[in-house]
């Protein structure tokens, strides 16, 4: 084991299929559509963004076959501009943010922009002219709704959003990973799906009972092989269309090597890596794989027909991941596998909103002048995405310490706002 890294390993295997989606609250937002509806091809209801946002403008796109990336909200006067999702149950929640940008604006400049949860950063946004693009997180949060914001970086390059999506975890769904962070997730492929054309993408629900997207990816120079069918899912409940496929090293003594490249440096990595066995065997062959990382060993995984195993390893890691998949000793077929998901835990969580005070004041102004209702999310967090009218303070907790209204037409006495006392400017 190389000095200094981080890593907790362990197999599960599970008979009982995990909670079905009839069980699950999914909230599906087709943002800029003009009403909810019920999708023909699937019968999955999507809401339109009236209800969680009072900003932005609905915008048409005509050129995706999908459906819900016919529309987008875009946001060109506010610099944040905030979703409020509700969060009913105490719960792992896995929210995706999608994006497309189409040219919907004829300006032939896709923008960048930050996607922020509850005053955390989530990513920086670098949008295609012609790709679909999905940024999926799993986050415990702490009260009744998260905020899911979008936030102008960079100037005139307009944030936008075509969908948002929201729904809780079974309890033993990813065990081991850690509720008080936010997990990223960076990869997840499912190995002898086909070409990446879109088509044979899994796009979450109905496919995965637990809406997750799924990319196709066949490594160079590697077998594909399929399995017959999974009577029996681990907790994890990954699609089974996304089992029933594998790869397979064409010789015994190959290596499969799985090398991902992450967007944070020494962060902790949760790879859960998913087998079943696709061939019925003679009494002398035995499929054993060891599973290495970073050229460290870390378990023996032993498939079996009808059944899907996973493997969960947490690691630290540098930046880079290099799983490798090689035969054990005992084995006299080469190893195999069916998918894989890498996900990275987020930075530190800020430890503490914006003073409830200054929240309290500031939502005195936003409830007397009407131009400033559109206005949510926490105002000083992420500190490079303040309010445009506020200056903020400190960090445990943020203060409100410059209110600037000017050019926004206000008329009428001020409200009362005593209670933020770390004003300094007005």
């Amino acid at each position: 084991m190389s000095v200094g890294t981080r890593m907790l390993v362990f197999l599960l295997l599970f008979v009982a299929k995990a909670q079905s989606q009839g069980k699950t609250t999914l909230l599906r937002i087709d943002c800029g559509t003009d009403s909810s509806y019920t999708d023909s091809t699937d019968g999955s209801y999507w809401q339109s963004d009236e209800n969680y946002i009072k900003t932005g403008t609905n915008r048409k796109v005509s050129t995706s076959r999908i459906e819900q990336f016919n529309s987008l909200r875009a946001f060109t006067q506010q610099n944040k501009n905030c979703y409020t999702l509700p969060t009913p149950t105490q719960a792992k929640y896995f929210i995706r943010s999608s994006f497309y940008y189409g040219n919907y604006d004829g300006q032939s400049k896709p923008p960048t922009f930050d996607l922020e949860f509850n005053g955390n950063k989530w990513a920086s946004v670098v949008t295609s002219a012609t790709r679909l693009q999905f940024h999926e997180l799993i986050y415990m949060p702490k009260g009744e709704n998260i905020s899911v914001c979008l936030a102008r970086t960079q100037d005139k390059q307009f944030p936008f959003i075509s969908i948002l999506e929201i729904w809780p975890l079974d309890d033993n769904m990813y065990e081991g990973m850690n509720g008080d962070l936010a997990w990223l997730r960076s990869y997840g492929y499912n190995y002898g799906g086909g070409s990446n054309d879109l088509e044979n993408w899994i796009l979450g629900f109905p496919t995965d009972d637990y809406n997750r997207v799924w990319q196709p990816y066949d490594p160079p120079g590697i077998n594909v092989v399929t399995a017959l069918s999974i009577s029996q899912n681990n907790v994890n409940d990954p699609p089974e269309e996304a089992i029933i496929t594998a790869i397979e090293a064409a010789d015994p003594a190959d290596v499969i090597n799985l090398p991902f490249t992450l967007a944070t440096t020494t962060n902790l990595n949760y790879i859960a890596a998913y087998f079943t066995e696709p061939h019925e065997f003679l009494d002398n062959d035995t499929r054993l794989i060891d599973i290495y990382v970073e050229d460290d060993f870390m378990l023996t995984v032993e498939p079996e027909i009808g059944i899907c195993t996973c493997a969960l390893i947490r690691i630290q890691s540098d930046g880079t991941l290099n799983v490798q998949l090689r035969q054990n000793g005992s084995s006299t077929v080469p190893p195999v596998i069916s998918a894989i998901e890498v996900y990275t835990a987020g930075n530190p969580l800020v430890p503490s909103t914006t003073s409830k005070d200054d929240l309290d004041g500031l939502q005195v102004f936003i409830n007397t002048f009407e131009q400033l209702s559109g206005w949510s999310g926490d105002p000083c967090l992420p500190n490079n995405t303040v309010w445009q009218w506020l200056g903020c303070n400190g960090n445990d907790p943020p203060r409100v310490s410059k209110i600037d209204l000017s050019g926004y037409g206000l008329n009428g006495p001020l409200p009362e706002f005593s209670q933020m006392q770390a004003l300094e400017t007005m």
